[in-house]
């Protein structure tokens, strides 16, 4: 279950997310299995599909152990590059991101 006395960790997404970024990411994703993330994208300039991907994956394996995997802050490459893949997904994309 979630803890809502600790604040969730931060991970600050690089400024490219393209495939050579992507096995990073998963790295990073899995080293805070169990916490909640707030995911901070507001330097991304560039987002590939894999990352995106491991981005799906993890919002899907947090919401179903209970726990917080949502983007609190993303650049506007970031949040048109979703929408340009078709993801509405919440925790990717808050409604108040959009525009």
């Amino acid at each position: 279950m979630s803890s809502t006395d600790v604040a969730p960790k931060v991970l600050k997404l690089p400024e490219v997310l393209d495939l050579n970024a992507a096995s990073r990411l998963h790295e990073q994703v899995l080293a805070h299995k169990g916490e909640d993330i707030d995911i901070d994208a507001t330097d991304v300039t560039r987002v590939g599909a894999q990352c995106v991907q491991v981005l799906l994956a993890a919002a899907l394996s947090w919401r179903a152990e209970d726990q917080s995997l949502r983007v609190n802050q993303a650049s506007d490459a970031f949040i048109k590059t979703l929408q340009l893949l078709g993801i509405s997904d919440e925790a990717l994309l808050p409604k108040e991101m959009l525009k």
